[in-house]
């Protein structure tokens, strides 16, 4: 009997369970479902930029996970993975830049541009001139990482598409990523960036109740 049903069952043609998009006609594409647990929502904070700069760390982190389980191919995956770190790292410093610079009395500019080491410069320049340290070793490590990232992907492009505009292969000279070592490194950066984050805005809060 149990063999019937495995044969019943393997006869099924999978291509048979796959919806196509004449399934959904007339449905609009963004919608509260039933399923409220899975409903994401939007718009419902006064600071967006926190959960943009979040969100796409937390879908890296979720990318890693089903990365080392094997759900998916790390050759494919691996260049939405690298793209998440960046543009979760770009929202960052972008985050933080207007702390620092109200800190250091600067004038707030707007930040459009997409490379990082001159965000991740000004950053440093504040930092150093609120709290210099000799034998500060953590600033040097970081810009080695933010650096190297950028020099790979200076535009944010080099993951999104495989050539450039000029029709010229996106990562010429990379050729293997190891995916525990980036997130281990990356886990570092986020980390440090968000300890200089918290402080930036503990010195803020002090002085306004001051």
């Amino acid at each position: 009997m149990q063999n019937q049903e495995d044969d019943a069952t393997g006869s099924i043609d999978p291509l048979a369970r796959i919806k196509t998009p004449s399934d959904f006609a007339g449905q609009h594409l963004f919608i509260q479902g039933e399923d409220w647990h899975n409903n994401a929502m939007l718009g419902w904070t006064h600071f967006p930029w926190n959960i943009y700069a979040a969100g796409y760390k937390d879908a890296a982190d979720a990318l890693v996970a089903a990365l080392v389980e094997r759900k998916t191919s790390l050759d494919s995956a691996i260049y939405p993975l690298v793209f998440l770190y960046r543009q979760g790292l770009e929202l960052q410093l972008k985050l933080i830049l207007p702390l620092a610079r109200r800190r250091t009395g600067k004038v707030a500019v707007s930040d459009h541009k997409h490379a990082l080491m001159p965000l991740w410069s000004e950053l440093r320049r504040h930092l150093e001139q609120l709290d210099p340290r000799e034998d500060e070793k953590e600033l040097p490590a970081i810009e080695h990482f933010i650096r190297q990232l950028d020099a790979v992907d200076p535009g944010s492009f080099a993951f999104r598409y495989p050539t450039t505009k000029k029709g010229e292969v996106s990562l010429p000279e990379l050729r293997h990523i190891n995916i525990r070592h980036l997130s281990e490194i990356m886990d570092s950066v986020f980390a440090l960036l968000g300890g200089i984050r918290a402080w930036l805005g503990e010195m803020e809060q002090h002085d306004g109740h001051s």
